[in-house]
C-alpha cells in the first residue's frame, strides 16, 4: 500500500470511528486511539512517518483554533489566574509525577523519564471541550478546563525542549522546531532505540 493511499485509509477510518463515536456517545479522541493501535498491531500494516515539523504547524494549530473558538474572552478573563496556576504549576507537577513513576518501574534515566514526563504531562484540549460538552459541566468550570488544555501546551513544549537538552546533554539554546525533533531523535538513540512510553505525536 503506497504512502497516498495509507493516509486515505486513515482518513477515512479516522472518519468513520469519530460517526460511531458520536452515535454510541463515547468521546470520539478514544476510540480513535483504540481504532490507531489496532491499525498499528496488524501483520502488515505500513510504516506511515509523520515529520514533527507537520505535527506542530499543520496539525496542531488548527485544533487549538477550533477549541479557543468554543471559549469566549469575557469567560477567558473571568479564570485566567487559576488557568495561569494550572497551566504551569500542574504541567510541572505531572511531568515530575510521571518521570519519577517511569525512572521507578522502567529503569530509564532520569533524564529520559523526565522527557516523557514533559510529553504527557498536558493534556487535548479537544478532547477536554468534547468531555465537557458530554457532561454538562457549569459555564465556568467548562470554561477553566478549557482555557487551562489550551495553554498548558505552552508550558510543556517549553519543558519537553529543555528536558531533551539535558537528556542529550547540550544546553536550552536551540528553539526552532526541527532542533527539538532532531534532539529528540538522538535522545531516543541514545536510550537504545525505543520509543518512550512505546505516544507518538
Amino acid at each position: 500500500m503506497r504512502g497516498v493511499e495509507t493516509i486515505l485509509f486513515l482518513v477515512v477510518l479516522g472518519t468513520v470511528v469519530a460517526a460511531f463515536a458520536g452515535r454510541l456517545r463515547v468521546p470520539a479522541p478514544s476510540l480513535l486511539v483504540i481504532a490507531g493501535l489496532i491499525v498499528a498491531l496488524l501483520p502488515r500494516s505500513p510504516a506511515v512517518h509523520v515529520p514533527p515539523e507537520v505535527v506542530s504547524l499543520v496539525v496542531l494549530p488548527p485544533l487549538l483554533y477550533a477549541a479557543s473558538e468554543e471559549l469566549p474572552w469575557r469567560d477567558l478573563l473571568a479564570v485566567w489566574r487559576p488557568v495561569t496556576v494550572l497551566a504551569v504549576g500542574l504541567v510541572l507537577a505531572s511531568a515530575a509525577a510521571v518521570a519519577a513513576v517511569t525512572w521507578a518501574v522502567a529503569a530509564v534515566p532520569a533524564s529520559m523519564a523526565f522527557v516523557l514526563g514533559a510529553v504527557l504531562a498536558s493534556t487535548d484540549p479537544v478532547a477536554v471541550s468534547a468531555l465537557g460538552r458530554r457532561l454538562s459541566l457549569p459555564s465556568r468550570v467548562q470554561a477553566l478546563v478549557q482555557a487551562e488544555s489550551l495553554f498548558n501546551d505552552a508550558t510543556s513544549l517549553v519543558l519537553f525542549q529543555i528536558a531533551v537538552s539535558f537528556a542529550v546533554g547540550g544546553t536550552a539554546g536551540r528553539t526552532t522546531v526541527g532542533g527539538v525533533a532532531a534532539a529528540r531523535r538522538r535522545a531516543v538513540r541514545g536510550a537504545g532505540g525505543r520509543r518512550p512510553g512505546g505516544r507518538g505525536a
